[in-house]
């Protein structure tokens, strides 16, 4: 039982420094009360996740009580809470701190196998299961998905994943806009411009004040115009407000994908399909650099006759 003057800690912890905790806490949980196989449980892939370790201080004493892993692919695992501390919310606690770290590495969703007798309570912490039961180390599993939401993002985010959560943290910026939005895109991808909310939120933006305006740069406007796009059909509604322009080609464009809010929110994603992007929603610094670039290629673009051949 926990005395008012304990105080219990949950965070990410480096694997080297807290081997020892963590690897006590699970041999308790998982091979002692599981009768989990060692090889099973040490499976080799401790040094290269990351772990959660939740830690009960009473007075000068300090126990480890509740930990959790998240592997590079977003699988969570090796959830164990001590016996006698279950039933308090420690792991709930330690769930939440996996998912929060899967989030600070801009990973699409998590997932994991959930022991059967726990899928509630993964599912109360907005979990859903897919495919079909299956046996794990002897023990009933089922596998259990979470998508994770990004719209309300309002921290430093690298290596986002793209096309998701890139689109949704385009839906958070321009949401969240009070007077600019300025897009850059060599097609104006579908997957992650295409949205319904993003079209909706860029044109309340523009029928928000006299001051307000929408820019947006591409190089390909033929695909576009004909697979047809909602940002194309709000420019062509508000088209002193929504601007679409066209740019073949500039050698400081180097297919790099760009979303800048007001002069204070960047998401950023390199050309290079293997490099993943960065999210920075509070960094006037960071903004006015990347909007120097834009400037730069806004001044040698121009409307292209495919955006308004169509629909008029």
């Amino acid at each position: 039982m926990m005395n008012t003057t304990d105080t219990l800690s949950t965070g990410v912890v480096a694997w080297q420094d807290y081997k020892e905790s963590l690897r006590a806490l699970r041999e308790r949980v998982f091979i002692e009360e599981q009768h989990v196989p060692r090889e099973i449980e040490w499976d080799g892939q401790d040094e290269e996740a990351t772990h959660v370790l939740t830690v009960l201080q009473s007075g000068s004493n300090t126990a480890p009580v509740a930990c959790g892993r998240l592997l590079k692919d977003g699988k969570i695992g090796r959830m164990a809470v001590l016996a006698q501390y279950r039933g308090r919310g420690f792991g709930r606690g330690v769930l939440d701190a996996l998912v929060d770290a899967a989030m600070d590495q801009g990973m699409p969703s998590v997932y994991l196998h959930a022991q059967s007798h726990a899928g509630d309570f993964y599912a109360k912490a907005g979990f859903e299961p897919y495919g079909e039961p299956f046996e794990e180390a002897g023990i009933a599993h089922i596998a259990m998905r979470r998508m994770l939401d990004y719209r309300q993002r309002t921290t430093f985010l690298q290596g986002v994943s793209y096309p998701y959560p890139f689109d949704e943290l385009a839906i958070g910026l321009c949401q969240t806009a009070s007077r600019h939005i300025c897009i850059l895109s060599p097609t104006l991808d579908n997957k992650v411009f295409d949205k319904r909310e993003l079209a909706e939120a860029l044109s309340a933006l523009a029928r928000s004040g006299r001051q307000s305006m929408i820019r947006i740069l591409v190089q390909d406007s033929r695909a576009i115009v004909q697979r047809g796009h909602r940002l194309l059909e709000l420019s062509r509604r508000l088209p002193t407000k929504v601007k679409l322009h066209k740019l073949a080609e500039h050698p400081d464009w180097k297919d790099q994908t760009l979303v800048i809010r007001d002069r204070d929110g960047v998401l950023f994603k390199p050309g290079d399909a293997d490099h993943k992007g960065f999210y920075e929603p509070d960094s006037p610094s960071s903004a006015v650099h990347h909007l120097d670039l834009f400037e730069e290629l806004w001044r040698h673009s121009a409307q292209d006759i495919e955006f308004r051949s169509m629909g008029l």
